[in-house]
């Protein structure tokens, strides 16, 4: 059964940034939608509903969209920096452990 998440302004807002991030990269390098579409490996719609930050994109288009772009080593920052989950061990005295290596290496 299929549920709905709703998103805040904020994280409509992030979406439609990154959306308009994708598009920027698409035409800097010369790409239309449908070119950038057939390297994904999916139909037209699905570029414009990225680039139009729509909510409903599954994750794994979107992880296309950014391989076909060269954005997939970035993606690694993301996951390797905790900042918040530092800042709480350091609060709790935890130890921290080791990442296992499929984080380590996104």
């Amino acid at each position: 059964m299929r549920t709905t998440t709703v998103l805040s302004s904020d994280e409509l807002a992030s979406l439609a940034r990154l959306g308009q991030t994708i598009r920027l990269a698409r035409l800097r390098r010369n790409l239309t939608q449908a070119a950038f579409a057939e390297r994904m490996g999916v139909g037209r719609p699905s570029v414009v509903a990225i680039e139009n930050g729509r909510p409903g994109v599954a994750v794994g288009i979107l992880l296309k969209a950014l391989t076909v772009l060269g954005y997939t080593e970035r993606l690694g920052e993301i996951v390797a920096a905790d900042p918040i989950g530092d800042d709480m061990d350091a609060v709790l005295g935890r130890r921290r452990s080791r990442r296992s290596a499929h984080v380590a290496d996104f």
